[in-house]
C-alpha cells in the first residue's frame, strides 16, 4: 500500500495480526467498507433530523473503524466530530460530514487499489 488515505504501518499491523491471512483481511475490510457506508448514512440522517447525540454515535462507530484499518485521517476527523457532538451543538456538522465523505472515498479507493493490486499483480 502506498502513502495516502490509508496508513500502511497500522495496514501492516492488521496484516500481521490475522497471520497474514489476506482473505479474513479482505473479510475486514468489506466489514469496514459496509459499516462504514451504513455510519455515514446515519450521520446525514442525524444532522437532517438535528439528532447530536446520533452524531456523535454514528461518528464514534466510523472512527473505530478507521483507526483499526489504518484510515487514520478520516479517524481523526471522526474524532473532531464526535467530541464536537458531546459539547451539544455541531453548528459546521455538514461541512464536517462533507469531509467525512470524501475521506471515506478516499480511503475506499485505495483499500479496494491495494487489493486489486495485490490479486492482479
Amino acid at each position: 500500500m502506498t502513502d495516502g488515505p490509508i496508513d500502511p504501518a497500522v495496514f501492516a499491523n492488521l496484516v500481521e495480526m490475522t497471520g497474514g491471512e489476506m482473505d479474513f483481511v479482505d473479510e475486514l475490510v468489506d466489514t469496514f467498507l459496509e459499516d462504514g457506508a451504513r455510519q455515514i448514512e446515519a450521520l446525514h440522517a442525524a444532522v437532517a433530523s438535528g439528532d447530536v447525540d446520533g452524531l456523535g454515535r454514528a461518528a464514534h462507530s466510523l472512527k473505530t473503524g478507521c483507526l483499526n484499518i489504518g484510515a487514520t485521517d478520516l479517524g481523526t476527523t471522526c474524532r473532531s466530530l464526535e467530541e464536537a457532538a458531546r459539547g451539544g451543538s455541531v453548528p459546521d456538522a455538514e461541512q464536517r460530514i462533507a469531509a467525512i465523505d470524501a475521506g471515506f472515498a478516499s480511503a475506499r479507493a485505495a483499500l479496494l487499489d491495494a487489493r486489486t493490486f495485490r490479486i492482479s499483480g
